[in-house]
């Protein structure tokens, strides 16, 4: 008799009924050999005994076998695994019991995808503080009046409509009627809500635009420096990168205009508030240029405004979708930023023919999306929740900024370089070359500080000493503690 002791296991700590975990384990088992097809089982009262559970958990086991087919009862003769499955060759065990951790896969994989590089999350636990690229305080978040409208919204009448199949794949409609009214209050932008679709943040929205947008080696004008997971998102679509410079206006819309001489560009991606990471905003003279050679040329603009909500000097200048009359841009926000990471909400603002394209699309991805969640942030806007949170952060940021430039020029002095940002949750600090910037990191991780490991580099491949450094996230006392621990590794890497 096999050693089903040995081999058929059960987690007796597990949400799965112990029933369920013998079932999945015989088939597992019968699957790849081990147990052999044809083969007679122990009787119920016996398995029962080798593994120590009750009785009735092996006979709803081998009811269960026997529904799918996996085995035959026999009368007066007892449980025989099928005789009708294929013959597979029973596999030796070695060292043990066989469990199905694979590491490698039988068929090829997608080599059109080796130019990505593999993520492993950082590792923030352990870490008292964190200085990160630029994220909100998601101690702010009106996560009190968010829990109480989606309890109210799964407790009451709604919640069927909500919780069924939508038939709409662009959103909530409240929550897009909410981002009309917020986007024509505080950017000048005037759509209806033919023209928003709601997506799960802001990254689901460029991978739907570029899908949509792109055939297989379509140009793209991007930043030297820029976005590295929007330049992945554009590579996969199967575009073809196309970079220019960046100065402290933006990007350089002369050298855009240049390369729309030479040959066909099919779209630009653009971050006109705190540019990604280099936190430089677009000057205004090169918006208005821009637009005028997308109508010229007849590119699409992808503006990506996740920052807007965050100036702290002057009023932001208005997004290039509001003075779009031509019907080039395509706009993205997102409330990652405005709220918090983790409610993956953002919205895409564009001509009510290109929404209906990514209607399509969105179907096959996304067809229902969370509704429940974006009824309750339609609710917060509703209330004026969300504006009031907003008035708060800001104020908040704003004293995190100022404290955060303040310190690392008091502490760090000639050995950084950084402008104070008009905007945005980080700061764009570049370090002396005396400074390696892999060897600070390795240091600030053993004094308990966690800082970004993102290397960038400039249109001819330079690498760049410089780190794109959060405030946001981090209060005044944590920044204090931060700074004064990144001086203290500085000063012991130089060492």
């Amino acid at each position: 008799m096999l050693p089903y002791k040995t081999i058929i296991s059960v987690d007796r700590v597990s949400s799965v009924p112990l029933y369920l975990q013998v079932c999945n384990e015989f088939i597992k088992k019968i699957s790849c050999g081990e147990i052999s097809s044809g083969l007679k089982l122990p009787g119920s009262r016996k398995l029962s005994e080798l593994l120590g559970v009750n009785r009735r958990t092996i006979i709803s086991a081998y009811e269960e076998l026997e529904a799918q087919g996996w085995l035959e009862v026999k009368p007066n003769q007892g449980c025989f695994v099928s005789s009708k499955l294929p013959i597979t060759k029973g596999q030796q065990l070695e060292g043990g019991i066989q469990r199905d951790h694979k590491t490698e896969s039988i068929f090829e994989l997608n080599d059109q995808l080796d130019f990505l590089e593999y993520y492993t999350p950082p590792k923030t636990s352990g870490f008292e503080l964190v200085i990160d690229a630029g994220y909100p305080d998601v101690r702010l978040a009106p996560m009190r009046s968010l829990t109480k409208n989606i309890n109210g919204i799964m407790n009451g009448k709604r919640s069927v409509k909500l919780l069924n199949y939508s038939d709409s794949f662009n959103g909530d409609l409240l929550l897009r009627n909410q981002v009309v009214n917020y986007l024509a209050e505080t950017r000048s932008i005037n759509v209806s809500t033919k023209n928003v679709m709601i997506t799960r943040g802001s990254l689901m929205a460029f991978s739907n635009i570029f899908r949509v947008l792109l055939k297989q080696g379509d140009k793209v004008i991007v930043g030297d420096v820029s976005f590295k997971v929007a330049n992945d998102i554009i590579r996969i679509a199967g575009g073809d990168l196309v970079k220019v410079p960046l100065d402290n206006q933006g990007i350089d819309v002369d050298a855009i205009e240049e390369v729309c001489k030479r040959e066909r560009i099919r779209a630009v991606f653009i971050m006109p508030h705190h540019h990604n990471p280099t936190t430089v905003s677009l000057s205004a003279e090169r918006r208005m240029k821009l637009l005028m050679l997308a109508e010229q040329y007849r590119f699409a603009i992808i503006e990506d405004d996740y920052d807007y909500d965050f100036h702290y000097n002057s009023s932001p200048i208005l997004p290039m979708s509001s003075s779009d009359r031509s019907g080039s841009v395509i706009y993205v926000g997102s409330l990652s930023k405005t709220v918090a990471p983790g409610l993956r909400t953002g919205f895409i603002v564009a001509p009510q023919n290109f929404i209906r394209e990514l209607s399509r699309l969105s179907r096959f991805i996304d067809c229902h999306g969370n509704m429940a969640l974006e009824r309750a942030i339609a609710i917060l806007f509703e209330e004026g929740e969300i504006r009031r949170h907003m008035k708060k952060a800001l104020k908040a940021y704003r004293v995190r900024r100022d404290l955060f430039c303040k310190l690392l020029k008091e502490k760090l002095g000639a050995l950084v370089s950084f402008q104070v940002p008009e905007g945005g949750l980080a700061v764009w600090v570049t370090f002396d070359l005396s400074i390696d910037l892999s060897k600070l990191r390795e240091v600030t991780i053993k004094k308990g500080l966690l800082i970004s490991k993102s290397v960038f580099s400039d249109i001819e491949g330079n690498k760049l000493n410089a780190i794109r450094m959060g405030f946001a996230s981090l209060n005044e006392k944590e920044i204090e503690e931060a700074i004064d621990l990144l001086k203290e590794s500085v000063n012991d890497s130089l060492n």
